[in-house]
């Protein structure tokens, strides 16, 4: 299904969406206004370009990396970020969420800073925030260019207290290896040290790094902190019907993990995607997208497809099965050359009885919710979860949680 206004086109099916995210001729927009953070960043690229970046940094992206990831690094972030508010009997959802997913993501994109440092993740996550406000300018109500100095502002900051000693350290290392003093292996595993091994053969400029890893920073955070909310909200949901399966999300993380994908289906971090077609493109089912029309990729409509979903696609269910080739959590971590290149380390691999434990990945989100419960988190009976009142989507303002 499609709805056309004018030099605008809607898709909302499942075929459409899909068809349309392979499709080498709709290019990414809707950053334009949000170039002081986006500007030539992985996700604003298109073709010769994005191929030899994507190239790149899918080194670094890669199943051997994002188990080590998961099995080194990931446990100890989340302990770190948790025991505080275990300890304390009591704490926030959202703030939990954010805390871990700042951590890590910053351990990611190669920014040195303390997990254990309280203060310094709120003000590194408050920072990220303004990125993320910049990154979707397209979309804001505020007065633009107040939005931009206020970017701006937080990038200088970010480059002060943040990304400059972390830079010159990867710089140091990388000379080291380059000089046969430091082994490769050695290396530190991270989206900057592969940026400053590879910026002459891509052409990379001190700029186009910084706002890569701005990029990075905002992206990977905003998105695993609401996926964690969501599925820690959507367990709980559940687990007042099915109480039993409250007990099994305490003990079972592979279950955890199918919770994440139906609750990553129904609450994409982001719900729509814009393309604009470089040249007229008609999809199989004869919809004709005209060279220049701002085409906007419904993810919503397309993960609750009831051809494919189910007719209860609307409603919440971790034991819905889906058809073969359809991931579970539909097309939230969205397709084709602009596919999320950490989606399986957010949202792991689903569970093959084939594959070796070894091999296994349950995925960052499933991984803090399991932790969250198992430390026997749930709701303050006496203060419930309360809605965003200036959000359209389902964000909580507070969402306090007790152990």
């Amino acid at each position: 299904m499609q709805k056309k206004t004018s030099n605008k086109i809607r898709l909302t099916s499942w075929s459409q969406v899909r068809e349309a995210f392979r499709s080498k001729e709709l290019r990414q927009a809707g950053y334009s206004e949000g170039a002081v953070v986006m500007s030539d960043t992985l996700l604003d690229l298109h073709g010769k370009a994005h191929r030899e970046r994507r190239r790149i940094e899918n080194r670094l992206f890669r199943r051997e990396i994002f188990s080590y990831w998961e099995h080194e690094v990931l446990g100890k972030t989340i302990d770190v970020t948790l025991n505080p508010f275990v300890q304390s009997k009591q704490g926030d959802l959202s703030v939990i969420g954010y805390r871990c997913a700042m951590n890590l993501t910053a351990t990611i994109a190669g920014i040195d800073q303390d997990p254990s440092d309280t203060k310094q993740t709120e003000t590194l996550y408050g920072i990220v925030k303004k990125f993320s406000e910049g990154a979707t300018l397209l979309h804001s109500t505020r007065n633009k260019d107040e939005v931009r100095q206020e970017v701006k502002e937080a990038m200088e900051h970010f480059a002060k207290d943040f990304f400059n000693p972390s830079r010159e350290l990867r710089e140091r290392y990388v000379r080291e290896c380059n000089d046969g003093i430091r082994k490769e292996d050695d290396l530190p595993k991270d989206v900057l040290t592969t940026l400053l091994r590879n910026r002459e053969q891509l052409g990379l400029t001190d700029e186009v790094i910084f706002r890569e890893i701005c990029f990075y920073l905002q992206a990977g955070a905003h998105s695993t902190a609401n996926a964690f909310t969501h599925t820690v909200d959507d367990i709980l949901n559940w687990g007042q019907q099915y109480p039993e399966d409250l007990d099994k999300a305490r003990e079972d993380l592979s279950f955890v993990q199918r919770c994440m994908h139906e609750s990553l289906r129904l609450n994409p971090a982001s719900p729509v995607a814009l393309r604009r077609p470089l040249q007229d493109v008609k999809l199989s089912d004869g919809i004709l997208l005209n060279e220049g029309t701002e085409v906007t990729l419904d993810l919503m409509a397309a993960n609750r497809d009831y051809e494919i979903f189910g007719k209860k696609s609307d409603n919440y269910n971790p034991y819905r099965e889906v058809p073969e080739g359809v991931p579970r959590w539909g097309m939230s971590f969205g397709a084709g050359m602009h596919a999320c290149v950490g989606a399986e380390l957010d949202g792991g691999l689903e569970i093959d009885p084939d594959r070796p434990p070894s091999e296994t990945l349950f995925g960052t989100v499933a991984i803090m919710a399991h932790a969250l419960l198992s430390a026997g988190g749930r709701r303050d009976p006496n203060n419930p979860p309360q809605l965003d009142p200036n959000s359209e989507r389902k964000h909580f303002s507070a969402y306090p949680v007790i152990f």
